[in-house]
């Protein structure tokens, strides 16, 4: 939508979304109301650097999604007078109408999606670095004329607000003040740098996960706060695979984790154990899984675990008693959830499980299956907010016809359709989002916002 981001020449996408949304608005007088499905705006990702596009990854945080790219190029350094080869990420956050509201780039490339919380973005990047970067200090107004002005000379204050080598010894060896390491290159004098699988984080700390540990840090300063190894009794080290990103997950001040592998040794012989840490690193309490767990998930004061092998999930408590066990059929991956909403048309707290062809809505409050979804090809994307899930289907191109086309389908949270209407020709869905009143589709290079909200699309007037 912004000028940077406009390619040299209109695409053949473009050029159709614009006809479409120009076909509405001529009808708008004749009786049309824009509806759920329709098209609202098409905008461009950008490339990824000189030497073409790299990896990205997204996140979707309430009315912003967050796009984490890998760039690669040369640039010119003023000061020195010559060019510079550069590896970086570009991060940055769009809203729902495709314009950018935040942008900001780590000192390396990203090596995973990031973790969001109110204030900060926080991005796994290549070597075992993790980066903070301040939302508020890198957002900014395109509607402010004083922006981007290029020649000012005023000193904007750095977004970064720290960046800590997670293969250092302790906080005090591995950073300064602002949590930064001395080195650069990520080595560190205990061995090979660490692998930083994924981060999660709250606005009051962050845990990096790695293949064999994890590490928790504040969230404000990145100084160290602890690691899961060291903070379990009787353990020394976890063995490769004892941890996993969709096993941890973040509520508040509190790390959960499920750790495998655990021997009798370490005060448990279960097949996998399930513990709450606090900020400072000690264990609060802690629940023997026999059955294992492939995923978590902590909504509204309630602990989610999903077993793919033995089609299960159990909901605990806070004090990890038990609230629900369920025999359903089980994502591997953890499933998306959303917090209860406050409007007439927003759910409770929900955690959507997406096995195969089927969705099915766990009610976490009632403990129970509160519908289930047929017909959604397992190979499509989908998304969900407080007002349902939006998936991707096919339906006949006319009554009784053979041929199918790709469709949009909103189900609601009563697992009734809401509306359904077909994709602009030639659009693919690569990824889903829902942002706001939007839902942002993702093809190649294009981003595409559809309106979320049911409407009538026509009308008498």
């Amino acid at each position: 939508m912004t000028e940077r981001d406009a390619p040299t020449e209109p695409s053949r996408r473009r050029v159709l979304a614009a006809a479409g949304v120009g076909l509405a608005g001529a009808l708008a007088g004749c009786g049309y109301r824009p509806g759920g499905g329709d098209l609202a705006w098409e905008s461009s990702l950008g490339g990824g650097g000189l030497f073409g596009p790299g990896d990205r990854w997204f996140r979707p945080v309430g009315d912003r999604l967050f796009v984490v790219r890998n760039r690669s190029g040369r640039t010119y350094d003023f000061e020195d007078d010559a060019w510079r080869d550069y590896e970086n990420a570009g991060v940055t956050a769009l809203d729902p109408t495709g314009e950018t509201r935040l942008e900001a780039e780590t000192e390396r490339q990203a090596a995973g999606p990031p973790a969001v919380t109110e204030g900060a973005v926080v991005v796994p990047v290549a070597g075992d670095r993790v980066t903070a970067i301040d939302r508020e200090t890198a957002a900014f107004d395109l509607d402010d004329p004083g922006v981007d002005d290029g020649g000012s000379g005023t000193d904007e204050p750095d977004p970064i607000r720290w960046q800590v080598d997670i293969g250092a010894a302790t906080a005090d060896e591995s950073s300064g003040s602002d949590g930064s390491t001395e080195s650069d290159d990520g080595a560190t004098d205990d061995g090979p740098p660490a692998s930083v699988d994924a981060v999660r984080a709250s606005d009051r700390v962050v845990a990096a996960v790695l293949p064999d540990d994890t590490v928790v840090l504040d969230a404000e300063t990145g100084d160290r706060a602890f690691d899961l190894a060291a903070a379990w009794p009787g353990v020394t080290e976890l063995g490769p695979g004892a941890v996993a990103p969709d096993r941890v997950a973040i509520d508040g001040e509190d790390v959960w984790v499920v750790v495998t592998g655990l021997d009798a040794a370490s005060g448990s012989d279960a097949d996998a154990v399930l513990a709450r840490f606090d900020p400072t690193g000690e264990r609060r309490v802690i629940r023997p899984l026999s059955s294992g767990a492939d995923w978590l998930v902590v909504v509204d004061d309630t602990v989610v675990v999903g077993n793919t092998s033995g089609d299960s999930v159990r909901g605990f408590d806070r004090d990890l008693d038990r609230l629900f066990a369920l025999d359903v059929p089980t994502p591997r991956e953890r499933p998306p959830l959303v917090e209860g909403g406050g409007s007439d048309d927003a759910a409770g707290a929900c955690v959507y499980l997406r096995r195969g062809e089927t969705a099915r809505a766990l009610d976490v409050a009632a403990g129970e299956i509160a519908w289930e979804r047929d017909g959604l090809p397992a190979s499509r994307p989908f998304a969900a907010d407080e007002r349902g899930i939006y998936a991707v289907g096919r339906e006949a191109v006319r009554e009784g016809s053979r041929e199918t086309r790709p469709v949009i389908v909103a189900v609601g949270v009563g697992g009734g359709e809401r509306w359904s209407a077909p994709l602009p020709d030639g659009v693919r869905v690569e990824a889903l989002f829902a942002v706001g009143d939007r839902l942002l589709v993702v093809d190649g290079e294009e981003l595409y916002g559809f309106r979320a909200a049911p409407g009538e699309r026509w009308s008498l007037l």
